[in-house]
């Protein structure tokens, strides 16, 4: 995998996902039940995966055309086009689904660090362990060791009020057909989603993006709330930084993913990347 195909740090700091560390400049992340180990050697990046075999240039959806992306989304205003090119190497990783929608869960109002706090222990207690590199690694637990999980073990995790949406999540998780999911339309694995207690549009949205294949998804945050209010008033009509309501959220959302078309979710990376950045 080229160097100048992706900016790994960029990525994986973009916030889309949680469980990755860096250690005297190489990278592991979590993955499932495997870790990935990622250095860069001879101007490529060269990796392994324990105990399974990760395909990492799936993982960064090296299949994605980046160029035409970009050109298809660079296009649109003076923002966009800076922030592309403030933010060169930045990709949209394919995560798994079920760690994904575990994750983004734990994320609800908190902050990056108290996330990976919560998803640290729930690998610890539930997880595999994995020796690499002299480092002591705990993977992301199967749907299988969290629906044996108790709920005291679970809180125990200092997951609070997101206890009963991860067992429900769970429970929902082991019924469904996440190819279909995959395959389908945005509406409708949405709307899937939705019917889980505890997760609402901007954890669809974020699943979506980040696991179902839905690169029109646009998750949006405080910090893509910000945005939208100081640059896109022409295209959502919220000129204030407001707290959106369900049905507030879903129009602007639509509204963005109209604008910016197919790759939208490109679009909010790379427009939260500046937000976080500059704003």
């Amino acid at each position: 995998m080229k160097m100048d195909a992706i900016n790994l740090k960029r990525t994986l700091e973009s916030g889309q996902v949680f469980l990755w560390y860096e250690r005297r400049g190489i990278y592991y992340i979590i993955c499932s039940s495997s870790v990935v180990k990622i250095e860069s050697c001879d101007g490529e990046f060269v990796y392994e995966s324990r105990p399974e075999h990760v395909d990492v240039e799936r993982l960064f959806r090296m299949d994605d055309d980046i160029h035409a992306i970009n050109s298809s989304i660079g296009c649109k205003d003076a923002l966009i086009a800076d922030a592309i090119e403030r933010f060169k190497g930045l990709r949209i990783m394919r995560q798994d689904p079920f760690q994904c929608l575990i994750s983004f869960i734990c994320a609800t109002n908190t902050n990056i660090a108290r996330v990976r706090q919560m998803l640290e222990c729930i690998c610890r207690r539930f997880g595999g362990k994995i020796e690499l590199d002299g480092i002591t690694f705990h993977t992301f637990p199967s749907v299988r060791a969290l629906q044996d999980a108790s709920i005291n073990d679970l809180v125990g995790c200092g997951l609070g009020y997101r206890t009963r949406f991860i067992v429900q999540a769970v429970r929902s998780y082991a019924e469904m057909d996440v190819d279909d999911l995959v395959k389908g339309c945005y509406d409708d694995a949405r709307d899937v989603l939705l019917s889980i207690d505890g997760v609402g549009n901007k954890v669809a949205d974020c699943v979506m993006l980040f696991s179902l294949e839905k690169l029109e998804a646009f998750p949006i945050d405080v910090w893509i709330g910000r945005v939208i209010a100081r640059y896109y008033r022409h295209i959502t009509g919220i000129g204030d930084m407001v707290k959106f309501t369900p049905p507030m959220y879903r129009r602007v959302s639509s509204a963005m993913r109209g604008y910016f078309g197919m790759y939208a979710g490109y679009a909010q990376q790379y427009l939260y990347c500046y937000a976080r950045a500059y704003m």
